[in-house]
């Protein structure tokens, strides 16, 4: 596990008033050599989270604007959040009238993980947390929490706390390990996120601040997920098996594209998708591997990024931002169309374990090698055998309910 260290005061620091802390690269100068936007097949492999290549220039930034404090510049970044903060507040309390005010308060440890430097920053805090879970998944309750704010000097719940959502695992043998794991794996993914924004897609991304909060004073110290909360529709854009939302009868194209954008902008050596959350705000995203290493049980390798392109049509921002198909040879198709049947349109996230993807044979696994050679092995293409399907559950959407490119 990457090393953790204690700082007063930290590159996440300049938000905490406000009550977010974004990652913002926004205002970061890249490598003139860096030719934005060639995607041909001798770019070399990208990966923004491999220390010493790109983001090194971000840390060069960084370090340049701490020299520079009496200038006080806000980035695109940090301005779209402040004025989602603004418009929170100015609604006032959504969580009023829980009364979370009236649970005891207690000490908690917060670890954050920045992805730039591979390091923790760990700071104490002062908490509320409901004890009964408002809602669940397959493997995780989401509690209510609220957090003072580190700068607040007059302990005043009503106007200087946050409201964050808590996840536990509900599995009590989760190793801890798990819960740190998941915050490297998100937090990556918002590199991944930030350079999707940087080729200016017509709409703009971003992924929450994940955070663990260890709770010092309970037995055991029990480790919770926390992430702010946002009031919205929640939305499972797409899974990590091949699931796509389109009950709308719409499909949105900017959670695919960003899929397809980080398969191709990462040299085809991940993926990021279980692409969820409120509007285009982001969370709980899995990275495919082509390795099939890291990322936990939810990295499927490169069958993962098979099962991807079978239910992906390129839409119009694919097209804009320089996205080329990926197609799938005969054999690569019939065995992921039988992989997608067992998952029965499921939007849930597989696991490695679980039998459905789990072949029965040596002799029954296509050759998803060559994903990582970006080597096309069939002039029959997915669209083509789309075509000839009626089920939505492997179309991501037709032509004929292809929306504006302004999605």
């Amino acid at each position: 596990m990457t090393k953790r260290t204690t700082s007063e005061s930290s590159e996440f620091a300049d938000l905490e008033v406000a009550g977010v802390e974004p990652l913002t690269l926004d205002d970061i100068s890249f490598n003139p050599s860096y030719a934005a936007g060639n995607f041909s097949d001798e770019s070399p492999s990208f990966d923004p989270t491999e220390g010493g290549r790109l983001f090194s220039v971000a840390m060069a930034a960084m370090s340049g604007k701490r020299k520079k404090k009496s200038v006080n510049v806000l980035s695109p970044g940090k301005r779209r959040w402040l004025r989602a903060v603004k418009l929170i507040k100015d609604r006032g309390d959504p969580w009023e009238i829980f009364n979370l005010d009236k649970i005891k308060t207690q000490k908690g440890r917060r670890h954050r993980y920045n992805p730039l430097t591979k390091a923790w920053v760990v700071d104490e805090c002062i908490l509320k947390l409901d004890g009964e879970p408002f809602a669940h998944g397959a493997m995780r309750e989401c509690f209510r929490m609220k957090k003072l704010s580190n700068f607040s000097h007059s302990n005043d719940w009503a106007k200087d706390s946050n409201n964050f959502v808590a996840k536990s695992y509900m599995d009590e043998d989760m190793p801890r390990e798990t819960y740190f794991e998941d915050v490297k794996l998100q937090m990556d993914a918002k590199l991944w996120g930030e350079e999707y924004n940087r080729h200016n897609p017509p709409k703009k991304i971003d992924i929450f601040m994940m955070g663990v909060v260890e709770l010092v004073e309970r037995p055991g110290s029990p480790l919770y997920h926390i992430e702010h909360y946002i009031e919205g529709d929640y939305v499972k854009y797409n899974s990590n098996s091949g699931f796509v939302e389109d009950t709308s009868g719409k499909c949105r194209q900017t959670p695919q594209a960003l899929s397809h954008f980080t398969f191709e902008r990462s040299g085809h050596e991940l993926v990021v998708v279980d692409i969820q959350g409120v509007g285009d705000l982001y969370t709980d995203p899995q990275i495919h591997t082509a390795s099939g290493l890291e990322y936990g049980d939810g990295n499927l390798g490169t069958k993962g990024m098979a099962i991807f392109f079978q239910s992906h049509h390129c839409n119009k921002i694919c097209h804009s931002l320089g996205l080329t198909p990926f197609d799938l040879s005969p054999n690569e198709v019939k065995q992921l169309k039988n992989t997608i049947q067992r998952f029965n349109n499921t939007s849930e996230t597989i696991v490695k374990m679980d039998d459905s993807i789990v072949s029965e044979s040596p002799s029954e696994t296509p050759d998803f090698g060559r994903f990582c050679q970006g080597i096309s092995g069939s002039l029959e293409s997915t669209s083509d055998y789309f075509s000839q399907c009626s089920s939505r559950q492997i179309s991501e959407c037709d032509e004929a309910v292809m929306f504006n490119i302004d999605d």
